[in-house]
């Protein structure tokens, strides 16, 4: 209590309405007088203070929300006309209505008013009691309400009775007349009510009164408003009703007197009253802080200023604690909205001394020393703590700055900039090196002192960040200078992008704690962006050009958390936010600047506050259409966007993902970023920047002036195939929310998910999707009803989607009336953007409404409906001439299709299947990966593409080959189809004996996933269907089986893979083959059992594979069930069956432990009666069936003797000139070698004798080689001599001893030297039989594997490293028939060429000759068009290369000339190169030169290009065309299209090749010159000014000087032609020279060619900075996309053409002689120097090498060139290198040029016009 006698007064002077009673006055009137209350909950104790009001609030939210809508009608009262308005008006009118009112008489003690002292007047009278203000809506109450009121008059203090007016009942107050009133002044009658009135209860008297009245009687006096006084409104319509559901919505008040309680404002009072009390106390102790004569400061100022021990200053500073608490009762007095209450002189007094502690803040050194000790860490820590209390009494300084105070004085520049200055050094000096110390780094020692002080800091960091929030909302307040502003800007963006460790425990300050700092960093860069238009662009190019400076790990960096969603970098948030401030109107009142409140005085401001002005104001407004505002709005947003993404995309042009450059990179995040939150409605500007970026993406791939770089649009279509899925992804999302939102939930729900399917199927009408009551509004109302406490993100996005909702209903307007309606609407929310919250009211909108609402929104914008246009610019890419970009897009049109099937369609799967065949393999890989993809979800379409995939499991790319089998696995499992699996097995099988190893082992393991591993689980299947399954499977196997004899080999190999020991599964599957085997035996009997009833010979021929892969899957009873074929075999079809059995029979009975005897003596009997009808392959098995039953019976000898000596007496006998006879004679021959072949027919020696007594040998073999060679000579019929050469070889493969016989190497002979191909044909298989057998024999081909040797050690040696009689015979064979072998196989490319080159690959396997006799013939056979052949030949020269490299290379340039021979001969092609892709003929050659030693490919470029060089004389020109061009052609077109392993391999080339055309060309163009052309310098002239050199130098140019050519002087040479005309020319002489300018002028295009192909002529050319350095001469090459080789073969082509005539001829040697006179490749002394290094480097000197023995590498040519006219641009050497003389010394190099307009304007130039 204040004041006398105990009267209550308020903070402002004035007097309560009541005065507290006493307790005795009180308890006459309480219940505690008689009773004791139960509670005090029932009855509260009295209290003798002042009441506290009840609150009808249950929570502090329902107080909130009331305010709100108080707040709601004053802001309407003071600028708008509301119908809410009015009828709330009405109600209240109604409540104070008088007659309706109930009347209390109170009895009011009698006490004497007191006046405080503070509110006495000089003159001695009291001021008047200053009344808090009203709001606008009180106000417009109070000016439209009547009631009457009247003052009691209080009793006398005299007056020991109190006597009380009452209120006259028959006097009644005027009835108020209601007004439609819209914002207009008010006049009453009895007094003047400002516009901003202010209730006041004046006293009857004129002076103030000396007693308060008793009891206020309040009376209304009736107004009196004339209607001159009306004002009109001519933009408001009358037509317009407001909707029924309307709701109050938050709105900042601009007076919050009246919306807080009596005990709010007593809250208030005491907040004001603590400051005051605060800075009292402060400015005592200030006043006090200077010393006393003695020195000593008082103890008292002692306890608000530091010492000044602490700080280096003189200055007052306030401790931490009064700052901390001062902030506090500053920031309570704002809170409150009394801070305007404040003098203004405190207020700058609070700056003064604050500024003090801000300016120690610069003073003090924050940085961490190095070996430090425990005392300077401490003293570290102090300053630390001085720096905090400085940052908090800047945050005290800048919250003065905010609080809406007007005075000038109190906004100083200077303070302000020392605010961020100490901020920034805080942060330059402290924080940062700290944050971005590390554990490892050199700041080893700032990491581990700032992590053991990690308190000290974090308090400074927090510090730090509420600063900075103040100071954001300082620059958006208050106009402060620019200065301010680029400082805060810089510092923001350089906290933005300050590196941060990736883990906590590497951080220092931590990782989340820095990421709150950024985030209020990007909020500070939001708000100025959004204030000041100006910065924007500066901003931006902030942000982008800081962007280059993260480090690569901090570029992907997401710490952006997005609710719902997948993080985002926060760089990436910031920019949209930026994007969707400039879609947003700025609502914002700004605070005027220290500058304008000069010319303002206090009648201005009450005017600015007036009614009127608002109106005027606002008014103003709607002077711009909505169409305007939309687009002045969209466009703004548009152009930043295009801004933002302009700077982000040209950097990335030019760099990569792998460069030093993050340029591309981050774009790439970017991107990402921006799909990720495509949808969200916080991000509506994610969509606009990525219809930017698609346009821009567009342009990039559409261009087609090649301004783009195929890098360039390669990065375009990965980033169109990015933005295309994030569409597609947003499509699922929506269908995801739709199907999970609830219909019955609410109305909404429903209308949304039916607009949603709408939207889907693409069927959706605009109003619908615009309408008032539509997904925008829903989206707006989601985010308003999130945007508390000013949040700027989500006001940008409510700004930025109204933007858009806007544009669109403009861009639809025709002229509709409900468009017209719902545009002023849409107006009337962007002028005001509450105004749909205080006009409408509407249901809660929750998450996942207000998600999908924009989702659907965004599915609509012009981004989203370019998803098609997207796909079909990724299909049109797919055609492309360059490789890359098809398979880019085929990449990026996978990427979309994957999460969109509906865009899947046969247009589609069409293009995917014809880039299967693609000329790339890089294209058929991806290719075919995406058809298995389509297919997989298109399974209706597997039949019809089946083809195709199955075609490419034979390409020659092996990824391509692996990727057909996992594909053709998917769809052999996702069928049941017979025919399909058959044909998937089928192509499998195939892969089995793959080249490669890996695609072999693919294979293999597939067909066990497919056809054993399923039947592993048989105990978790029923009987039934198990047996039915194997029967399928058994039925699908017969299937596959009758698709080729190939198909057999290869099953067999894969059977016995499957069941060998190195199989993971080998029981299970032997199991299951003993299934598989057991239903084929039934099937066998009935084949009814079998879905497709296949016939009992197939079945019979399946079982053959499995004999062979494994013979102990058979049981003796399964074959007794085989005895009946052996019997009668009269048909074809039995005879197949039966031959089958045979086989069965020869594998399965050596392994048979226990068996019938009469079964196998009825078996022998029957195969000895079909002896003599048998053909020859059943006869085969006969022989060895008949000798395997006779080990097994032991009495079988005698009946085979017998058999056998019944056919040689035959043989002796017959005569084959007799027909008959010679039927005979083969029938003999071919029992005698079957029996010889598969019998031990030495073992029966002594039978033998004992048949026929003239036998006299020792030898059975040698006996019957004996009776049938004479049957191989010329004198017999053909038939007799094929089968007796065939019975002899069987022989002497079973007793190779044999084939040394004289009279048998003579046969075989003759059949060579006579060229019978059927007799070569016959020999050459059994030559291939026996070395087959030798290899199998041999350690490479062994049956004991290597590496078993601990188990079969003996056992191997005994079979493999034991000389014997038969490795003779092998060396034998090799050395007298490899050259017939060798002419046979380059001789034709049919199956004989086929088995003579096999042989030749077994002779070199088994080492039987040297690796140089076959090695050009291997080479020479990997170019035919056989790919049986080539890769057979190819696999052997790989091996030779490896084992022999440096003694095989000598012998490359014979296979070179060997195979063009085999081209020429036998391919009929003299090209060195295939078309349609190019492809070198040479390509395996090259290949297997790159598995080794790079020294040795250069030696075979260099000398290969020595190889196309001559000498002139010598050139044989002979021939149409001659073979020497031929040769060159072939020699060129290789090199032109071989695939370098290394840069230097290149550089080395094409310096050899400039050696050749510079020496050898120069004898070539000088005599075209002089015998073609006659053309010769004048003696007279030349000697009179320039004496030429007789001879030069070998490191020096030949100046050979020709017509047209200026003297040094400057004088043309004179000329005199020696021949008068070409017609005299010798026509002979002109095509050898023809020949010779042919040869060098291809050699010079191809040299031009392999430049540009790998990108070498820029070095020269000047055109780019990036050279081409020493280190990078053993890296790989890189082909420059868009250069083929078309130009180049069509050059070649036009070449080849010059020898058609004689004018063609001479033409060719002018232009010869003008490319050796002219030279177009203009280069300075420096780029020749660097070339020369280049050379010397590429061809082996200084050159970094892989390999340990290239450090002196193949050089070029040897010997000197004289005469040259060109220099090499690589600097052609030979041998050592020499020293490089000086720029400037010597001679001058080079001829001068002749017309040299003519060369600078030359329409080709020196690189042959490649693009």
């Amino acid at each position: 209590m204040n004041g006398t006698n105990g009267s209550l007064h308020t903070s402002h002077g004035g007097h309560l309405p009541f005065r507290p009673p006493s307790v005795d006055h009180a308890l006459q009137y309480s219940p505690l007088s008689s009773i004791v209350p139960f509670s005090p909950s029932i009855i509260p104790f009295p209290s003798a203070g002042p009441p506290g009001s009840s609150t009808i609030f249950n929570s502090p939210d329902e107080r909130r929300s009331a305010r709100r809508g108080l707040d709601s009608l004053n802001s309407e009262a003071g600028g708008t006309t509301s119908a809410k308005l009015q009828k709330t008006l009405q109600d209240l009118q109604k409540l104070l209505n008088g007659k309706e009112l109930t009347q209390f008489n109170f009895k009011t003690p009698a006490y004497v008013a007191t006046t405080p002292v503070n509110d006495i007047k000089a003159n001695g009278t009291a001021k008047p009691a200053k009344q808090p203000p009203l709001s606008q809506f009180a106000t417009m109450v109070l000016n439209n309400t009547e009631v009457s009121y009247r003052y009691p008059t209080p009793d006398s203090p005299q007056n020991s009775g109190r006597k009380h007016d009452s209120v006259n009942k028959n006097q009644q107050a005027p009835k108020p007349q209601p007004q439609k009133l819209q914002h207009q002044a008010v006049k009453r009658k009895e007094a003047e009510v400002a516009p901003n009135a202010r209730i006041q209860i004046s006293p009857n008297a004129a002076k103030p009164p000396k007693r308060v009245p008793i009891g206020p009687v309040v009376v209304i006096p009736g107004s009196s408003i004339q209607r001159d006084e009306y004002l009109s409104f001519p933009h408001i319509n009358v037509d317009d009703t407001p909707s029924k559901n309307r709701k109050r919505e938050d709105a900042k008040a601009d007076n919050e007197a009246l919306s807080i309680k009596l005990d709010q404002k007593q809250k208030a009072d005491d907040a004001v009253e603590a400051l005051e009390d605060l800075l009292q106390d402060i400015f005592e102790a200030e006043d006090h802080c200077q010393p006393d004569t003695s020195g000593v400061v008082s103890q008292n100022a002692a306890k608000f200023f530091t010492p000044s021990s602490l700080v280096d200053s003189d200055l007052p500073v306030l401790v931490s604690s009064r700052h901390h608490a001062l902030d506090l009762a500053i920031r309570r007095v704002v809170s409150a909205g009394r801070f305007p209450m404040l003098p203004v002189d405190d207020i700058k007094r609070i700056q003064t001394l604050c500024e003090n502690a801000v300016t120690v803040v610069d003073g003090s050194s924050l940085t961490i020393g190095l070996d430090w000790s425990e005392g300077d860490v401490d003293e570290w820590v102090y300053r630390i703590a001085a720096a905090e209390n400085g940052l908090q009494a800047g945050r005290i300084i800048l919250r003065t700055m905010t609080a809406g105070r007007e005075e000038k004085q109190i906004y100083s520049e200077d303070v302000v900039q020392a605010v961020i200055g100490a901020l920034k050094y805080v942060f330059d000096m402290c924080l940062v090196p700290i944050v971005e110390s590390r554990k490892t780094e050199s700041g080893s020692d700032i990491f581990n002192i700032s992590s053991a002080q990690k308190q000290p800091l974090f308090n400074l960091l927090e510090a730090c960040r509420r600063l900075l929030r103040l100071l954001g909302d300082l620059i958006v307040k208050v106009d402060v200078a620019e200065r301010a502003i680029t400082s805060v800007e810089y510092l923001c963006t350089t906290l933005i992008f300050v590196e941060n460790a990736h883990s906590e425990k590497d951080s220092a300050l931590g990782i989340q704690k820095f990421e709150l700092l950024r985030r209020h960093a990007m909020d500070v860069l939001a708000k100025i962006f959004a204030r000041y238009e100006d910065q924007r662009e500066f901003i931006f190019k902030e942000i982008i050009g800081s962007l280059q400076k993260l480090p690569v790990n901090r570029q992907s960096a997401r710490q952006y958390k997005i609710v719902d969603g997948k993080p985002i970098q926060l760089v990436s948030a910031l920019l949209m936010q930026l994007v969707q401030t400039c879609a947003t109107r700025s609502v914002m009142h700004k605070t005027k600047s220290s500058q304008d409140l000069d010319d303002e005085d206090e009648d201005e401001e009450s005017d600015s506050q007036s009614p009127l002005k608002n109106l005027h104001s606002y008014t103003s407004n709607h002077d711009q259409s909505l169409v305007e505002m939309a687009k002045s709005l969209h466009d703004a947003a548009q152009m930043n966007a295009r801004l933002l993404v302009y700077r982000m995309v040209q950097p990335a042009l030019t760099s990569t993902k792998s460069g030093e450059q993050p340029h591309r990179n981050l774009l790439d995040n970017f991107t990402q970023d921006f799909v990720n939150v495509l949808g969200f409605p916080d991000w509506p500007a994610a969509q606009l920047l990525l219809w930017e970026l698609a346009g821009s993406m567009v342009n990039i791939v559409e261009e087609k002036k090649n301004e783009y770089t195929v890098p360039a649009k390669n990065m375009a279509l990965d980033l169109l195939g990015v933005m295309a899925s994030g569409i597609s992804d947003l499509k699922l999302q929506v269908r995801q929310a739709s199907q999970s939102l609830n219909r019955a939930e609410s109305e909404l729900s429903a209308r949304l998910v039916h607009l949603s399917e709408d939207v889907l199927r693409n069927d959706v009408s605009s109003k619908d999707l615009l309408a008032f009551d539509g997904p925008y509004r829903v989206v707006l109302e989601d985010l308003q009803n999130r945007a508390q406490d000013d949040n700027a993100r989500l006001q940008s996005a409510q700004g930025c989607q109204l933007t858009f909702w806007a544009k669109s209903v403009c861009d639809i307007d025709r002229g509709e009336d409900g468009l017209k309606s719902l545009k002023k609407k849409l107006k009337s929310m962007v002028l005001d953007p509450k105004w749909l919250t205080a006009e409408y009211e509407f249901h809660a909108v929750n998450a996942a409404q207000g998600r999908l609402a924009a989702g659907l929104t965004t599915l609509q914008m012009p981004f989203c409906r370019s998803s098609l246009t997207f796909l079909n610019i990724l299909l049109i890419s797919t055609g492309s001439t360059h490789a890359t970009i098809r398979s880019r897009s085929l990449k990026s049109v996978e990427q979309l299709l994957d999460k969109d099937t509906d865009l899947l369609n046969d247009t589609v799967v069409g293009r995917i299947v014809n880039l299967t065949m693609d000329s790339s393999p890089l294209v058929r890989d991806s290719a075919l990966g995406f058809l298995g993809k389509c297919l997989s979800k298109m399974p209706s379409l597997e039949r019809d593409h089946l083809k195709e995939i199955i075609s490419r499991a034979n390409d020659a790319a092996i990824g391509v080959r692996k990727k057909a089998i996992k594909i053709l696995k998917e769809i052999y499992l996702r069928n049941e189809g017979k025919d399909v699996k058959s044909a998937i097995a089928g192509a499998l099988l195939h892969r089995i004996k793959d080249l490669d190893e890996s695609v072999a082992d693919l294979a293999r393991q597939t067909f066990e996933d497919i056809w054993i591993l399923p039947f592993h689980e048989d105990t978790k299947t029923e009987p039934i269907k198990l047996k039915l399954a194997l029967r399928n499977h058994v039925s699908l196997m017969v299937r596959t089986v009758q698709r080729g004899e190939g198909t057999l080999i290869m099953l067999e190999a894969l059977l016995q893979s499957i069941l060998s020991n190195t199989s993971k599964h080998v029981s299970a599957n032997y199991k299951v083959c003993r299934q598989l085997v057991a239903e084929m035996f039934e099937a066998v009997i009935d084949n009814d059992i079998l879905p497709d009833k296949p016939s009992q010979p197939h079945i019979l021929q399946t079982l053959t594979i499995f004999a062979k892969a494994n013979p102990m899957l058979f049981s003796g009873e399964q074959l007794e069930r085989l005895q009946p074929y052996t019997q009668n075999i009269e048909q074809s079809d039995n005879l197949q069956a039966y031959r089958s059995v045979l086989v069965v029979f020869r594998h399965v009975f050596p392994t048979l432990a226990t068996y019938q005897t009469d079964f196998l003596r009825t078996v022998n009997d029957a195969l000895m009666r079909s002896v003599s009808k048998m053909p020859k392959a059943e006869l085969n098995e006969i022989a060895q069936c008949l000798w395997i039953l006779h080990g097994i019976l032991k009495d079988t000898t005698e009946k085979i003797t017998r058999m056998l000596f019944s056919c040689v007496k035959g043989l002796q006998k017959d005569d084959s000139a007799d027909q008959a006879a010679a039927k005979r004679i083969v029938r003999y021959l071919m029992i005698v070698g079957s029996f010889g072949r598969y019998c031990d027919i030495e073992s029966l020696v002594d039978h033998w004798k004992a048949k026929m007594p003239s036998f006299k040998g020792s030898s059975v073999a040698g006996l019957f080689v004996d009776i049938i060679s004479p049957f191989t000579r010329q004198k017999h019929p053909r038939t007799v001599r094929e089968q007796a050469f065939e019975s002899l070889g069987m022989i002497c493969q079973a007793w190779p001893k044999q084939f040394m016989r004289a009279d048998v190497s003579t046969s075989f002979d003759l059949v060579f030297v006579n060229n019978d191909a059927r007799l070569e044909e016959i020999v050459l298989n059994q030559f291939t039989e026996f070395f087959a057998s030798e290899e199998k024999r041999s350690e490479t081909g062994a049956e004991i594997a290597v590496g078993e040797g601990a188990v079969h050690g003996s056992e191997r040696l005994g079979i493999s490293l034991v000389a014997n009689d038969i490795d003779g015979v092998s060396i034998y064979i090799a050395q007298r028939f490899l050259s017939h072998i060798v002419r046979i196989a380059l001789g034709r490319t049919d199956d004989l060429a086929l088995a003579a080159t096999r042989i030749i690959v077994s002779i070199n396997r088994q080492g039987l000759v040297h690796p140089k006799e076959c090695g050009p013939a291997l080479v020479a056979l990997e170019t035919s068009a056989n790919a049986t052949i080539s890769n057979i030949a190819f696999v052997e020269h790989r091996s030779l290369h490896h084992k022999h490299e440096t003694m095989f290379e000598k012998e490359y340039m014979k296979a070179v000339s060997q195979a063009f021979d085999y081209q020429r001969d036998v391919m009929q092609d003299t090209h060195g190169a295939t078309t349609r892709p190019f492809s070198p003929k040479l390509r395996l050659l090259f290949e297997v030169l790159k598995t080794g030693n790079s020294r040795v490919r250069k030696k075979f470029l260099s000398n290969l290009c020595e190889q196309v060089n001559f000498e002139l004389p010598k050139l044989n020109s002979s021939g149409d065309p001659p073979s020497a061009l031929l040769y060159a052609r072939f020699c060129l077109e290789n090199l032109a299209f071989f695939d370098f392993a290394r840069v230097d391999e290149i550089l080395n080339l094409i310096s050899c090749m400039e050696k050749a055309v510079t020496v050898t060309g120069a004898v070539v163009a000088h005599a075209i010159e002089t015998d073609i052309l006659g053309i010769r310098l004048d003696s007279q002239t030349t000697s009179s000014q320039q004496q030429w050199p007789a001879s030069v130098p070998d490191d020096q140019t030949a100046i050979v000087p020709t017509a047209d050519t200026a003297l040094p002087n400057g004088q043309p040479t004179s000329s005199a032609p020696i021949k008068p005309a070409s017609d005299a020319i010798d026509e002979k002489h002109l095509r050898h020279l023809t020949v010779a300018s042919m040869i060098l002028t291809m050699l010079w295009e191809v040299r031009t060619f392999l430049r540009r192909q790998w990108g070498l002529q820029k070095q020269s050319e000047g055109k780019t900075s990036t050279k081409i350095r020493i280190k990078d001469l053993n890296k790989a090459p890189i082909k420059v996309a868009g250069v083929t080789g078309d130009k180049c073969w069509e050059r070649i082509s036009e070449i080849m053409t010059a020898l058609d005539n004689t004018d063609v001829m001479t033409e060719q040697c002018k232009a010869f002689a003008e490319l050796l006179a002219v030279d177009n490749e203009l280069k300075n002394n420096d780029s020749e120097d660097e070339d020369a290094e280049l050379a010397r480097a590429a061809a082996g000197y200084e050159t970094p090498s892989d390999d340990d023995d290239d450090a002196m590498g193949g050089a070029p040519l040897s010997g000197g060139g004289r005469g040259r006219k060109r220099k090499a641009s690589a600097g052609a050497t030979s041998g050592t290198p020499k020293k490089q003389k000086k720029a400037g010394s010597g001679k001058p190099r080079g001829r001068p040029k002749k017309n040299p307009s003519r060369a600078s304007g030359s329409p080709r130039d020196g690189d042959g016009g490649w693009d």
